[in-house]
């Protein structure tokens, strides 16, 4: 689908952008960045590669993928709504603060709100689920601070620096969709 622009407080939620590969393929690469993220390592992946991932969540019907931009038009981030289910009205949640310089100040915090009340009063979905590698402390805190209650652990879920770790899962309810 094609994601909308949405304003919140401090930053642009943007569709994403051509110019937005070049900053993945230095995010992807970077081992801090990566700490947390599913894929045990990633490569640097050819800008072609990039550039059909972009056209590819454009087609995807079952989710929203943006960047996070701030008010001087600086792409810090990405946030996606992905597996969309109509039926259900349920959806999964990620996001990536890819710019280290604003890990800390609250962009997380403001963002994941921002994008809940989108689903939530626009989108009409009924749950949001979202997952955590147990150690990554601040975004456990985000999402604490967002509404989320974590639902669920999933025990030895991933494999990282050879040990198994637990992932923890998030959810919140719009207490105000019905069916």
């Amino acid at each position: 689908m094609k994601s909308p622009q949405i304003k919140s407080p401090n930053y642009t939620i943007r569709p994403f952008e051509k110019e937005d590969a070049l900053l993945w393929q230095k995010w992807d690469t970077d081992p801090e960045i990566q700490a947390h993220m599913p894929e045990l390592r990633n490569e640097a992946q050819d800008i072609s590669t990039q550039y059909e991932y972009i056209e590819e969540c454009e087609n995807d019907e079952d989710g929203y993928y943006w960047s996070i931009e701030t008010r001087d038009r600086t792409t810090i981030g990405i946030v996606s709504l992905f597996e969309i289910d109509p039926h259900h009205k349920t959806v999964d949640l990620g996001i990536v603060i890819g710019d280290k310089e604003y890990w800390g100040k609250g962009v997380a915090t403001e963002v994941v709100n921002t994008i809940k009340e989108y689903a939530f009063n626009t989108l009409g979905i009924a749950r949001i689920s979202a997952e955590v590698e147990e150690d990554n402390l601040p975004m456990k805190k985000v999402f604490e601070k967002t509404g989320f209650e974590q639902d669920g652990v999933f025990r030895n879920a991933r494999a990282k620096n050879g040990k198994r770790i637990n992932v923890l899962h998030f959810g919140i309810c719009n207490t105000k969709q019905r069916l």
